[in-house]
């Protein structure tokens, strides 16, 4: 009989994020990618250009930790920091050669994990636990958004 704490959705959650960090930071090692950058630099390569405070928001990161990353991935050539044209105040951050070149190994190896997670999971069951997780997250955000009274 399963005990009531590993019935957990948030316990379950957590270790599936420990354990993909965990696998996820070894395979990009050699790329000079932590995990703690595959959040900033997926969105990046999907929203090339985008302001540093965008990706924050994206990401659903505070402004530190997101500086912090995006400077890790300037410092190993994947992005560059641009102050906006239009507002001195703003920095974009766009993509380099670098990353566009890495970009199909990058969702590759993101891919390997998602398909190592749902071995074995028909088609109709992925798009069900996708949608299911979906939910989820979205009750999640307007919580905290709830929380902070936005």
């Amino acid at each position: 009989m399963m005990r009531k704490d590993e019935e957990s959705i948030g316990r379950m959650v957590s270790i599936l994020y420990r354990i993909g960090k965990s696998h996820m930071g070894k395979k990009l090692q050699p790329y000079s990618i932590g995990a703690g950058q595959i959040a900033f630099l997926a969105e990046l390569l999907l929203r090339d250009g985008i302001s540093q405070d965008e990706v924050a928001s994206n990401c659903r990161y505070d402004k530190a930790t997101t500086a912090r990353a995006i400077q890790h991935l300037e410092y190993h050539g994947y992005v560059r920091r641009r102050q906006s044209e239009n507002d001195g105040r703003v920095k974009r951050v766009f993509v380099t050669d670098k990353a566009r070149e890495f970009q199909p190994v990058f969702f590759s190896l993101l891919g390997e994990w998602t398909d190592i997670l749902l071995k074995g999971f028909s088609t109709e069951e992925r798009e069900l636990l996708l949608r299911l997780l979906n939910r989820i997250m979205k009750t999640a955000l307007q919580t905290r958004i709830d929380e902070k009274g936005i």
